[in-house]
């Protein structure tokens, strides 16, 4: 892969034919979990190191890598698809993501209610 091949992220909407809004929001989850995949591969691919060198790699990330590009390629496209889809639901990532951070700061709040912070 290099990165002067040309990628069009609405031609491959066109190509994919989406009929239903069901199916925008299949595509947005799996776009959506490839790239987060992609991006760590992208990071990971350099060191297993501890979580502070795994960030300084993040900042150096080769933009030539092939895992790279494709994050890029399906960020590009998951933007795509919601310009298309204004309308369309949240993706299972954004709904988990939610759903912690609720978890969380209630947990936060309890331990705040018990230390009578």
């Amino acid at each position: 892969m290099h990165s002067g091949d040309k990628f069009s992220p609405g031609n491959l909407l066109d190509c994919l034919k989406i009929r239903t809004e069901h199916e925008a929001l299949e595509l947005a989850d799996r776009v959506e979990s490839s790239m987060y995949t992609w991006r760590r591969k992208s990071c990971l691919s350099h060191s297993k190191s501890s979580w502070n060198k795994v960030k300084e790699l993040m900042a150096e990330t080769d933009h030539s890598d092939k895992n790279y590009l494709l994050a890029e390629r399906a960020e590009t496209l998951l933007f795509f698809l919601k310009q298309r889809y204004p309308e369309l639901s949240q993706t299972s990532l954004d709904t988990c993501k939610i759903q912690y951070n609720q978890v969380f700061l209630a947990g936060y709040v309890y331990i705040l209610i018990i230390c009578n912070i």
